[in-house]
């Protein structure tokens, strides 16, 4: 019998130290956004192409300001694989081009914020390609969460941007994010 409860007091203890109240440096915030059980990050994958959609914590974008002020956005992180590699390395000449100029000038056109029934546009977007020289192409994608109709939840839609993809959605909520938030008030980023 007092097995039996040692056992308990064990997994409680796991449990008590498992949850935890604050992320201390950049390794563990990284691997809380990769956890996609957070609800930061959502992946869809068919035929070899992945595209995954994540939140960036605030404390990244603001402490990289001189200011250090608290930036009025959500940031983004949109990234395209195929095969694990860089997307834009790993397709024919002729649909570079297109591709290349949809991500860099009309991404608007094809990703979309959808907040309780409303649409709304991309604050901003930026696509700096790498040109292979990482296994992936990303996108940082800016919105205005003053915008958002709904204060619980929003959703990006993402149109196939030339690949043969269905229409992805990448739904997010805002419980999620302040979560993050919260646990990394006080993380120091060292640059």
């Amino acid at each position: 019998m007092k097995l039996k409860n040692i056992g308990a007091c064990l997994l409680l203890v796991c449990l008590v130290l498992s949850c935890k109240d604050k992320i201390r440096n950049w390794a563990e915030l990284y691997s809380y956004i990769q956890d996609t059980d957070h609800g930061l990050l959502i992946k869809k994958e068919n035929n070899g192409i992945t595209v995954a959609m994540s939140y960036i914590a605030s404390k990244l974008i603001s402490d990289s300001q001189k200011g250090r002020e608290k930036t009025k956005y959500l940031y983004f992180r949109l990234v395209y694989q195929i095969q694990e590699k860089d997307m834009l390395s790993n397709v024919g000449e002729e649909s570079y081009s297109v591709l290349f100029s949809r991500l860099s000038f009309k991404l608007a056109d094809y990703l979309i914020v959808s907040s309780g029934g409303k649409k709304e546009q991309l604050a901003d977007y930026q696509f700096s390609p790498m040109f292979g020289a990482t296994n992936n192409t990303e996108l940082i994608v800016a919105i205005d969460p003053e915008k958002l109709a709904d204060k619980n939840e929003f959703a990006f839609q993402l149109k196939d941007i030339g690949l043969g993809l269905p229409v992805y959605e990448f739904k997010f909520e805002h419980a999620a994010i302040d979560r993050l938030e919260n646990l990394t008030k006080n993380l120091k980023i060292q640059n």
